[in-house]
């Protein structure tokens, strides 16, 4: 480190840049509004997400005024995972694929990130790492336990970065100032986690595999969304072909329930994401040849396999040409335009998203 703030902050192991922010601005003693303000005084930052990566003049500000380098502060960023996992650029996405969405409002969150309380009470210096805004990480491999993504006393999502001066340290609640590290635990789904260290394993190697095909890290996480896809709207039933389909692989259609307000991986609460994701692993480790059985048992034609809204992986397609019917041929029930009332899942999935505006609303 070079010569910068007079109290010198260094990063942690794998520590998120706005948890550096937070935890710099509390060891100078003031609010890291103001810490910010200082090093930026034109620009909000946390009217935005920081952690998507900053610009290179902002960049340079802050390795200018915190003595660590360009470098080292690039590392932080999540922009270098999500460019290996997405097609395309990143520019084209409002919410990047399989990093948590903030859902940023001004200065506030509807959530995104998460933490293992163990770990906390652990750190010398409490800090939020980056495996903590991967969608696919819930729980801790070290702990075994699942992450939290909320103050379990007042149910306000994290938001180290509106933390003010007298906290002391990132372990606290922004919202109630309740210790983060004194709540209980809950062990997370084995088949979660082993799906969330092949999803590492992929990142770190660059190579995925399905069955005896090798995969590049961007082709293994589209497999895996598309196989989200088909786990969602089975899901949505309680009974029919993809019903049958996922019994066929041996996963538990009971436990198997749709997220209560229907929004992307990347906006659900971790106990939905390690649902699914447990059944994904599922899925996954079948291969291709127990994925084609349970397909042909189950009596799929193509269309129940191929969705308008998502290209189907080079990986299933010699599958998808091997089964009956035509493209589109059941994928997706008809538009009722009558008039009639809605569903009853539908309407509950629309009062679940006005709770969870109106929950960020009243903070």
């Amino acid at each position: 480190m070079n010569e910068g703030w007079a109290l010198p902050v260094a990063l942690q192991p794998d520590e998120l840049l706005s948890s550096w922010l937070a935890r710099a601005a509390l060891t100078q003693g003031c609010d890291p509004l103001v810490l910010t303000g200082s090093i930026w005084p034109s620009w909000r930052v946390w009217a935005r997400d920081p952690d998507r990566g900053l610009s290179k003049a902002q960049v340079d500000a802050l390795a200018s005024v915190s003595g660590i380098d360009t470098s080292t502060l690039h590392t932080t960023s999540l922009r270098t995972t999500a460019a290996t996992i997405a097609r395309g650029p990143l520019e084209s996405y409002a919410i990047w694929p399989w990093i948590l969405a903030q859902g940023t409002r001004n200065r506030m969150r509807h959530g995104g990130l998460q933490y293992c309380p163990i770990c906390l009470k652990e750190d010398g210096k409490p800090y939020f790492r980056r495996q903590w805004r991967l969608a696919w990480h819930t729980g801790c491999v070290k702990h075994g336990v699942l992450l939290a993504d909320r103050c379990t006393h007042c149910h306000a999502p994290l938001e180290p970065h509106r933390l003010s001066a007298e906290d002391g340290h990132l372990a606290r609640c922004a919202t109630c100032v309740s210790d983060l590290r004194q709540v209980d635990t809950l062990p997370v789904v084995e088949s979660a986690l082993t799906f969330q260290n092949t999803a590492d394993d992929v990142l770190t190697t660059g190579v995925g595999v399905y069955g005896t095909t090798q995969l590049s890290p961007a082709d293994w996480f589209e497999l895996s969304r598309y196989f989200l896809t088909i786990l969602r709207k089975a899901s949505l039933t309680q009974s029919g072909k993809l019903r049958a389909l996922i019994r066929e692989l041996g996963i538990n259609s009971v436990q198997l329930n749709p997220p209560a307000t229907g929004l992307p991986l990347e906006l659900l609460p971790v106990g939905e994401r390690m649902q699914l994701l447990s059944a994904l692993w599922r899925l996954l480790s079948a291969g291709p040849e127990g994925f084609r059985a349970a397909t042909h048992a189950a009596l799929l034609t193509r269309g129940y396999l191929h969705h308008t809204k998502q290209p189907v992986p080079a990986s299933v397609l010699t599958l998808l040409e091997s089964l009956p019917g035509q493209i589109g041929i059941g994928s997706y029930p008809a538009r009722d335009k009558s008039g009639a009332p809605r569903s009853k899942q539908t309407v509950m999935r629309m009062h679940a998203r006005l709770l969870r505006r109106m929950n960020a609303a009243s903070r």
